[in-house]
């Protein structure tokens, strides 16, 4: 009866849900970039949505940075939409750049042409 009551445990722990899909180890959170651009693409995908802005880096070559954004349906719970951001559009962008990878970031805030705020970071935010 002893191989049962083992059984149970690890099935239990088997069946549990995973506390998130990966960490925010890529990113150096105790750096912050911004990035002032013009959006190249979003992608409403899953588990994150992206955005990529064209930019220049200090040098004056011109670069695309791969801002990671939270999943389209915390976006649409924030008042994102499909349509917020468009290929074209200027925006202000500000996240913690990837640890080893240039021109990747996790994006903690968007701001657009007419500086409205699209997007924030914190958890509490209605916009």
């Amino acid at each position: 009866m002893k191989p049962r009551i083992l059984l149970l445990p690890l099935c239990l722990l088997l069946a549990s849900p995973a506390g998130a899909h990966h960490s925010g180890a890529a990113f150096d959170r105790s750096k912050s970039v911004t990035v002032i651009g013009t959006v190249n693409s979003v992608e409403w995908t899953s588990p994150h949505a992206r955005l990529k802005v064209d930019t220049q880096d200090e040098a004056g070559v011109a670069v695309t940075w791969d801002f990671e954004l939270p999943s389209p349906v915390t976006l649409t719970r924030r008042g994102w939409s499909k349509t917020a951001l468009a290929a074209g559009d200027k925006v202000i962008v500000t996240g913690a750049p990837a640890r080893d990878y240039p021109h990747i970031a996790i994006a903690t805030g968007v701001t657009d042409k007419n500086g409205q705020r699209l997007f924030s970071g914190a958890a509490s935010s209605t916009e």
